[in-house]
């Protein structure tokens, strides 16, 4: 689709404070916007320091045709100040981007956002992705997450993946930082609630509400939005509105947490989940060791040669259940040992360490890398009161085996280690890994393992609520127990 046959685009954005991001702003749109087709309209929403950043603006955008400027009479929060502009203000029928104020959005990024609105007529908002954008980030998991993240480092990876996306994912909600909506959807159904003024969850509301009359958000895997984040409200107050604007959008959407973790879990295209594996920003490989659920003296062994046998820039974490964790320690002192699960961190190999026996196991070994190495897993023994007493053993060892890199017997650690480097410097095959994912969430799902919950329970409520009202005390909690934001 051309630019003269798609549909023409307001895009809005409104300004509070955070001049030197505004600046970057609008230098960007000047940089990649097509104004024949496309305008901007510039709404200020007198911020602290409103006289001098609305001098700026109009320096920066001068007489330039494409450019509307508009500086409500107070302020009205992030909520209202995008509620005059798209509602009042803006009267040309177009669709509307919500472009946050300390965004730098790339080139080439609105006709992809526009294209994959056109795409399907069910769609109702699309958002790109970014480097700051909690599920529409990119990537969402990391090879080592102590590391920063910088623009670059996701501009390059998003470079090398996103024509192996799909071209966009539907997700529950679409991330306000870059909102794409289709008119129809504001001449239906308005806007944002002022319930969520001055802001934090409007969008999320917007989504939600609109899903339930049958329409759709998505991610455009193929926009690039960088998006700093976390500029509008400062101290205690942006904690406080995210807490109770949280419990708003659970009272109102039971089923919300739940979408969330589904989409997580299952809807996500497997190049997606595993994104930093696919450029590796360091020359170490990371290796998830995965151990069976009887830690019998001969796995211990096995796992301390190949701790022992790891150079440094090898860097193995020892997975185990959430049972194990104290014997684990134990057994392998000053080792990274990880409890199963999914973890926002993902690993260049998985190594399986003797038969996994569970779905469990299954799972967090699926979730955890893109190449998989199996170590002296389930015998095969023609003897049937060997066969009925490990069916379920033999099931998950035959769903492993289709998707393995490499099935191998015990030999030593120094072995190993260099079978995980040799399937490290191995280029993924898509296909196979997005067939394993799929089979095995699927696995997951259909057996129980993954329950997704449709409600929310009276005592997560109550939680979000004493937290809206005692923000510092939920910190300090968070910062004791390790658990992030």
């Amino acid at each position: 689709m051309t630019r003269d046959e798609r549909r023409p685009v307001t895009i809005v954005v409104p300004i509070y404070d955070d001049l030197p991001g505004l600046e970057r702003c609008i230098e960007a749109l000047l940089d990649s916007v097509d104004f024949t087709t496309d305008r901007v309209l510039l709404a200020n929403d007198v911020g602290p320091r409103v006289d001098e950043i609305e001098a700026r603006v109009l320096e920066l955008v001068g007489d330039h045709d494409g450019f509307e400027y508009t500086r409500n009479p107070r302020n009205l929060g992030f909520v209202g100040n995008c509620n005059r502009a798209v509602l009042e203000l803006d009267r040309t029928g177009n669709d509307v981007l919500l472009l946050n104020s300390d965004t730098v959005p790339l080139p080439g990024f609105l006709d992809e956002m526009t294209a994959v609105l056109a795409s399907d007529d069910t769609i109702g908002v699309v958002c790109a992705r970014s480097d700051n954008a909690t599920i529409a980030s990119f990537p969402y998991a990391r090879r080592n997450p102590r590391a920063n993240l910088s623009p670059r480092r996701t501009r390059e990876l998003h470079g090398r993946t996103k024509y192996l996306l799909p071209r966009s994912t539907v997700s529950p909600v679409a991330m306000g930082f870059c909102f794409l909506i289709r008119r129809e959807m504001i001449d239906r159904f308005g806007l944002f609630d002022e319930r969520f003024s001055p802001g934090y969850g409007e969008e999320n509301d917007f989504c939600l509400r609109i899903n339930e009359q049958g329409f759709t958000s998505v991610l455009a895997n193929r926009a690039l939005v960088l998006h700093t984040g976390s500029t509008s409200f400062s101290g205690d107050r942006g904690p406080a509105l995210r807490l109770e604007h949280e419990r708003i959008l659970l009272e109102r959407y039971p089923f919300y947490a739940g979408a969330v973790a589904l989409f997580l879990a299952r809807h996500r295209d497997a190049v997606d989940v595993f994104a930093d594996a696919f450029m590796p920003d360091d020359d170490v490989v990371r290796v998830a060791l995965h151990l069976p659920e009887d830690l019998t003296d001969s796995v211990l062994a096995s796992a301390r040669a190949t701790l022992a046998a790891a150079p440094v820039d090898v860097v193995v974490t020892v997975i185990v259940a959430k049972s194990q964790i104290r014997a684990a320690r134990q057994a392998f002192p000053g080792a990274a040992i990880a409890v199963n699960g999914r973890p926002r961190q993902i690993f260049d190999v998985a190594v399986a360490l003797g038969a996994l026996t569970t779905f469990g196991q299954l799972t967090a070994l699926n979730a955890n890398a893109p190449r998989w190495i199996l170590v002296d897993p389930v015998a095969h023994d023609l003897r049937w009161s060997h066969a009925v007493a490990n069916h379920r053993a033999a099931a998950i060892d035959r769903i492993q085996r289709r998707f393995e890199n490499q099935t191998t017997t015990w030999r030593s650690g120094e072995d190993l280690v260099a079978l995980v480097r040799t399937a490290a410097a191995t280029e993924i095959d898509v296909e196979s890994l997005r067939a394993r994912w799929l089979a095995v969430s699927d696995i997951a799902e259909a057996t129980g393992l993954l329950v997704h919950r449709a409600t929310v329970s009276l005592r997560r409520l109550t939680a979000l609520s004493f937290g809206a009202r005692n923000p510092r005390v939920v910190a300090r909690i968070r910062a004791i127990t390790g658990r992030g934001a």
